[in-house]
């Protein structure tokens, strides 16, 4: 939520869309979040940066909608008066879980920070405590809670970053825009062929 962040990422999202070709998705860790960044470029001159080189779309949260924004995307690629668009998207989002970029669709994906889950969610809070109360009696589950709490959040970021390489013969970026990802207990979390 720092505008000093928001405003180093934004600056850094415009010069990949300036050197990068065709597609790049950008995956924030939840919907609020990516709503307040952007609507913080839209003050700060940012989104006009963004706009100068790719045509901006952003996911939106009801998934009935979600259809329509692909559709645009993929236009917007084949669109001669521009280098391209960029997705802006959430993990554990429509976007980052089943949907195909591959290729020019997706040459560079970026990941804005750490998706964990809702910390305070009943269902989160009750999965922690129960993991961490079967690892302490030595039952059946290995995993501490807060083991499958990171877990989630870097199964979340490969299943997002899976987005953009999809046969053996496709290239683009992966970019981690959070000094996390150099943590082992993150990293270590990553797909092997990514680490």
């Amino acid at each position: 939520s720092s505008p000093a962040y928001m405003t180093e990422l934004g600056g850094a999202l415009a010069n990949i869309c300036r050197i990068c070709p065709d597609g790049v998705l950008v995956f924030f860790p939840a919907y609020g979040v990516m709503n307040s960044t952007i609507d913080h470029w839209k003050t700060d001159g940012t989104w006009a940066r963004i706009e100068r080189h790719k045509f901006p779309i952003v996911e939106p949260r009801e998934s009935s909608r979600c259809p329509a924004a692909m559709d645009e995307f993929y236009a917007r690629l084949d669109d001669e008066s521009l280098s391209g668009a960029i997705f802006f998207a959430v993990c554990r989002g429509k976007v980052s879980e089943g949907l195909d970029f591959a290729d020019r669709r997706g040459r560079a994906v970026v990941i804005t920070g750490i998706p964990y889950p809702a910390f305070m969610d009943p269902k989160v809070r009750l999965k922690r405590e129960y993991m961490t109360e079967r690892s302490r009696e030595g039952g059946s589950v290995a995993l501490t809670g807060d083991a499958w709490y990171s877990q989630q959040a870097t199964r979340a970021v490969n299943q997002a970053v899976g987005r953009v390489i999809r046969h053996r013969l496709d290239h683009g970026a992966i970019i981690f825009a959070d000094s996390r990802f150099a943590q082992q207990q993150i990293s270590g979390g990553l797909s092997k062929w990514l680490r």
